[in-house]
């Protein structure tokens, strides 16, 4: 049901006060004075500039925008704009919670609109509190079409049907101003001005720093080994058609991956985006929580501008650090709401939100997070095997234009023992400057050199990766089919 679908349903069952989350003033005024008319009601808005649009139906003063609703007969539906900044005064809270039952008696119906909940605890209960979700391709549709007239090319159906769908995750006014965008430039063509629109929503998205988008540039075949992890995603590839859904199944909501640093899970992140052809997002918890803004309101904000460019793969990277401390005596209550909304929603979501969150420390994440229901799977990413270290050689080889026929990656793989995948690719580079410096190719006695110089990580934090075995053995799933390194592992010791 649309939010309008939901506004209407609480007028008609004599909800007198509903408070609705969103920073589109002009497109809520447009919805509410058209539902006014529907449930026959006289149509008002006030804000702290303004005064009253139009003028209310019997006496008011501009500074009580409320009062004149006690002697006025006719059903009025008033919209307040500004009024959300007025709520802590403690007249205002009692004018509200003792004219509530006469509200509802004369058939008033008063409407606060807010970019961000702002409720004091006395009249929270007095509201009906709803979020105003993003234009769909519907209202985006419309919009673009009342566009279109002024362009001088035709605009087709199926264009204009793309180009609604370019435009999803930008409110009504960002959407408007980024189609009038288009209609300047004349020479553009069709795939261009797409491309506009796209570009422009990457501009105004990224502007806080909490979001980053990607383009789709990897695949599965860009990860050496993890052959459970890439059957886990083959077996979702459609998931998020409408034959999935026919069948029974509902949209996967991600997975969990923790590992060793540099095994290869961020790399998974953006490869499951390419490889189901979908929108690659990043979010970026340290800019959500230490960004100056309100934490708990950026990210309902952010989860809906999500929601709105679904379907998509959201990429949390390192998922600890931006609830690290949550589970501590000195965590605020803010922490705990922001992680609380967060857990919800991972849970809740209807929207197909993907998400795929990596974790170094498992030891600061909060237990809740791990929970079943929150992630679809947890995997646990180790150190690459024999067979993985030769894969990801041959990948950064052959990414580079060095043939592997004239090289021996048995060898290599063995020698490379206890390296991440991360370190062979630096292998594979240093190797290359090293042979640059020369002026001739990669060779063996290049690579094993290199090996043999480099420290890898697993000698300086091997403690710490043992913990971390021991702690996913019976809580994760492997990521890889080949479980020798673990096996090994557990015999010496």
């Amino acid at each position: 049901m649309k939010v309008w679908q939901q506004i209407e349903t609480k007028i008609r069952a004599g909800h007198p006060y509903i408070y609705l989350v969103s920073p589109e003033e002009e497109r809520i005024r447009v919805e509410l004075q058209r539902l006014a008319g529907v449930v026959r009601k006289y149509f008002t808005r006030w804000s702290a500039y303004n005064g009253f649009e139009p003028e209310p139906p019997a006496s008011a003063d501009a500074d009580n925008p409320i009062g004149f609703l006690e002697t006025c007969s006719q059903p009025t539906f008033l919209v307040l704009h500004d009024f959300h900044l007025r709520m802590r005064e403690e007249w205002t809270m009692r004018q509200l919670i003792d004219l509530r039952s006469q509200m509802r008696r004369l058939g008033h119906v008063v409407v606060v609109t807010a970019p961000r909940v702002a409720l004091p605890v006395e009249v929270q209960k007095q509201f009906a509190i709803l979020e105003v979700p993003l234009p769909d391709v519907d209202e985006l549709l419309v919009l673009y079409k009342q566009v279109a007239r002024y362009r001088t090319k035709e605009t087709t159906p199926e264009f204009a049907e793309i180009m609604a769908r370019a435009a999803k995750g930008l409110t009504a006014e960002e959407a408007n101003l980024a189609f009038r965008q288009i209609t300047l430039n004349t020479e553009q063509t069709e795939s261009e001005e797409i491309r506009t629109v796209i570009a422009e929503k990457r501009r105004l998205l990224e502007a806080d720093g909490v979001l980053e988008f990607f383009d789709p540039e990897y695949n599965l075949e860009d990860i050496g080994g993890l052959a459970a992890l890439k059957s886990w995603l083959q077996e979702r590839s459609k998931a998020f058609d409408e034959s999935a859904r026919a069948f029974g199944l509902p949209e996967p909501k991600g997975m969990l991956l923790l590992g060793v640093q540099g095994c290869g899970k961020s790399l998974s992140a953006r490869c499951v985006a390419g490889h189901w052809n979908l929108p690659l997002v990043r979010l970026d918890m340290g800019a959500l929580r230490f960004g100056g803004k309100a934490p708990e309101e950026t990210l309902r904000q952010t989860l809906r501008t999500l929601e709105a460019l679904s379907p998509l793969v959201l990429w949390i990277d390192e998922i600890e650090k931006g609830f690290a401390g949550t589970g501590g005596e000195s965590v605020t209550s803010e922490d705990q709401r922001v992680l609380g909304y967060f857990l919800t929603w991972l849970q809740e979501k209807e929207q197909p939100v993907f998400v795929v969150s990596t974790a170094n420390d498992v030891s600061k994440l909060p237990p809740e997070l791990l929970r079943k229901g929150r992630f679809d799977e947890i995997f646990f990413v180790d150190l690459p095997d024999e067979q993985e270290r030769r894969d990801i050689l041959t990948i950064h080889l052959d990414k580079r234009g060095v043939s592997t026929s004239d090289l021996d990656l048995e060898e290599l793989a063995e020698v490379s023992r206890n390296f991440t995948g991360a370190e062979l690719e630096q292998v594979v580079i240093d190797s290359l400057y090293r042979a640059f410096g020369r002026n001739q190719g990669v060779t063996r006695e290049d690579l094993i050199h290199t090996i043999q110089t480099s420290v890898p990580l697993y000698r300086t934090s091997e403690e710490q990766i043992k913990a971390l075995r021991d702690w996913c053995q019976d809580r994760a799933r492997q990521a890889s089919q080949d479980t020798s390194l673990m096996d090994l592992f557990q015999k010496e010791s």
